[in-house]
């Protein structure tokens, strides 16, 4: 009798999971990857999608679900949909491998269980082989390692190099500096004399034949003005804030005072001069005398 019930309850127990497969017919689950062939290192798609009733409750795998040798990269993850009393969940993990050698996907299990979460149930899809691809072909057999450690590489930019070069170079400016610098800056300085003169005489010219036409005081005093103006930037003298008594103590002045006093005999005594024009030339001369000493300074600087 006792062996009897002995009998009895082994066959129970290997009926057993027959009769949890029996309970669970109603899920169907598939799974699938989008590549008969892959990369080394290559992401590729693994997809699970589950068909259930709303009764039981899924459990989908996460990454710590994923076996060796493949290696976890992300998931996506689509909301579940149910229609006609059927549930479907689907999600995709993104995978990738350094194995050498074709590999078997292995199982990946989805949990299922009950609604009182009595019975639980492990399915495992189908397994799959993928075939690692070799984009390059070698005659010579190389040793390959699933595992090793980092090999520490050349930076891609020689810093070395390149500094050596940037260094070369900001001498050599230094030097072309110190030895082109100041025939160059002398040059630039010239041409700047030249071109305000230019402006200087253009102006004034226009000047003295507006006041020649006109006779008035008012044209003969900014023919003065623009004079004065031109001598004060040309040598940085205050020549705008002076009177004539005031510039004949300057140096070099006496070409110019002469015809500065007849000047101002037009303007302050309203008397008619003949010699007013003759001192409107004699300022002219003096600028342009002074334009071509101070050109000749600049020329002559070492």
């Amino acid at each position: 009798m006792h062996a009897c019930k002995n009998r009895i309850l082994l066959l129970f127990l290997l009926l057993q999971p027959f009769f949890a497969l029996a309970q669970f017919s109603e899920i169907d689950v598939t799974a699938y990857i989008n590549k008969d062939s892959i990369v080394l290192g290559e992401p590729f798609m693994y997809t699970i999608s589950i068909s259930y009733p709303p009764k039981y409750e899924i459990a989908l795998p996460d990454s710590q679900d994923i076996p060796k040798p493949l290696e976890w990269i992300g998931k996506t993850y689509f909301n579940t949909v149910c229609k006609d009393g059927i549930c479907k969940d689907s999600i995709q993990y993104f995978l990738r491998t350094f194995n050498t050698d074709s590999i078997l996907i292995p199982n990946i299990p989805v949990y299922i269980f009950s609604g009182n979460r009595t019975d639980t149930l492990f399915i495992h899809p189908a397994l799959k082989e993928v075939a690692i691809k070799r984009l390059r072909k070698a005659n010579v057999e190389f040793n390959w390692h699933e595992d090793a450690a980092y090999k520490e590489l050349a930076p891609s930019v020689n810093y070395w190099y390149y500094g050596a070069i940037a260094f070369a170079v900001l001498v050599i400016s230094i030097i072309l500096l110190l030895l082109v610098g100041p025939i160059v800056l002398r040059r630039i300085k010239l041409f700047n004399l030249s071109l305000n003169h230019q402006r200087y005489t253009k102006d004034f010219d226009e000047q003295v034949q507006e006041f020649t036409e006109n006779k008035k005081a008012t044209d003969l005093e900014k023919c003065i003005t623009i004079w004065k103006s031109y001598l004060t930037r040309l040598e940085s003298k205050p020549y705008t804030t002076l009177t004539t008594t005031e510039l004949k103590d300057m140096q070099d002045m006496e070409d110019v005072i002469t015809p500065l006093r007849n000047l101002d005999r037009f303007l302050y005594g309203g008397l008619r001069q003949n010699e007013t024009m003759e001192s409107l030339n004699a300022l002219r001369r003096f600028s342009n005398r002074r334009f071509l000493k101070k050109k000749k300074e600049v020329r002559d600087v070492r």
